[in-house]
């Protein structure tokens, strides 16, 4: 057996040499030069922009805002309560109904009661999560709503040793809505809450909306009940979740500036952006390697992490005012796959435009220009600052691209 193992070794010994020689590297040598195919680069400096104005809706948004910040008004915040299986409970005949409690939650620790806002109740529709801003809310009144006055404070911390917080509860008991809330004879019966500051009150509240969490903190009542089906009364409890909110917000002016762009979500400032790239481009059929818009910002104005979206624009038969703020945005955008995104980093924003620019270059989607918003999840208070006239900055389409 040894002297099979001997054999053995000697044989990949005196083999290893022959299989290293032919698994060599043996590389294609190929003469190249007679290609026609070159790498060329473009720049473009000549690009024109846009601010306009579209009223702000921040249905999206993971907080609820009531107060004055950084030019901007917040005097109302609405809340959506639905959930009609649960109000049938009213009806059930094996349940009694103890008490009923809304619940709003901040991360603020040290809220105190002079900061706090009243509870207003409404039994009829009265925004759209996704549509309302404030033009539709010039004359609103709570004359005719239910007041339900102020809340009681909650400060929840972990309930381990180290006590950490968690968050402040807002806490109003809305006992005496039981009734209306169960109402089934009112057949457009929208269960609507409201918080407003009292008069004079100056403060800022920032509050979680039902974006921030997956429920732990959203508006929500929690309903306590019993049951009398046993000979012993059975404590429970059973909570309804908020299904849309909205902090109604309007600027108290809106910024204009001729040789910038401005963007924020709180304003309700966006811009179009119209780059010639036809005039300036390219062989039909080029290939295109890369193509990257950059956009200086202004350091001094704006945070870096601002999330900026660019969208090419499907249709466009409007002649833009830049002095009037639009109900809804006029310009209907692309969005996927030609929609990008890309944080502002180092004093320049960085957004790849390579699918839609070579696209534009092969005829198959039309150069009607860019809009440029901000992504729904920037802070509505903060906005970014971009300056496109070349006397200002270094704004530049830079484009790498092989052609014949």
């Amino acid at each position: 057996m040894k002297m099979q193992i001997v054999i053995l070794k000697l044989v990949v010994f005196f083999s290893l040499p022959f299989f290293v020689y032919m698994c060599s590297e043996n590389p294609i040598k190929t003469d190249l030069n007679h290609s026609s195919l070159e790498i060329d680069t473009l720049t473009i400096h000549s690009m024109n922009a846009l601010n306009y104005s579209v009223a702000p809706n921040l249905g999206t948004n993971e907080r609820l805002y009531l107060g004055s910040k950084n030019g901007l008004d917040i005097d109302l915040s609405l809340i959506e309560i639905e959930d009609v299986s649960s109000w049938n409970f009213f009806y059930d005949t094996s349940l009694v109904i103890d008490s009923l409690h809304f619940l709003l939650y901040s991360d603020d620790s040290l809220l105190d009661y002079n900061k706090v806002p009243n509870l207003y109740f409404s039994p009829d529709s009265q925004f759209n999560e996704n549509n309302s801003t404030y033009l539709d809310f010039e004359n609103f009144s709570n004359s005719n709503w239910y007041n339900l006055g102020s809340p009681l404070i909650k400060i929840k911390h972990t309930d381990d040793t180290s006590g950490v917080f968690q968050y402040t509860e807002l806490l109003w008991s809305i006992d005496t809505l039981l009734q209306v809330l169960s109402d089934t004879l009112d057949s457009n019966l929208v269960r609507t809450f409201a918080i407003q500051f009292s008069d004079n009150n100056s403060s800022f509240l920032e509050l979680f909306s039902e974006e921030a969490t997956t429920g732990e903190t959203d508006p929500k009542i929690n309903m306590y009940y019993r049951t009398t089906t046993d000979s012993l009364d059975s404590t429970l409890s059973r909570t309804i979740f908020s299904n849309g909110d909205l902090s109604i917000i309007k600027p108290n002016s809106i910024p204009i500036d001729s040789n910038s762009i401005e963007l924020s979500n709180g304003m309700g400032l966006r811009s179009i952006l119209d780059i010639p790239i036809e005039e300036n481009f390219i062989l039909s059929g080029s290939l295109i390697r890369s193509a990257n818009l950059i956009i200086p910002y202004d350091t001094t104005f704006s945070n870096t992490d601002y999330n900026v979206i660019l969208d090419p624009i499907q249709s466009d038969s409007l002649v833009l005012d830049d002095a009037m703020v639009y109900e809804e945005d006029p310009y209907i955008a692309m969005g996927f796959p030609y929609r990008v995104s890309a944080d502002s980093q180092n004093g320049e924003c960085i957004l790849s435009v390579k699918d839609i620019i070579q696209n534009i270059n092969l005829g198959n989607v039309r150069n009607l220009g860019f809009k440029i918003i901000s992504n729904e999840k920037n802070d509505p208070f903060a906005s970014i600052r971009f300056y496109v006239d070349e006397t200002w900055s270094n704004s530049r389409l830079e484009i790498i691209y092989v052609k014949n």
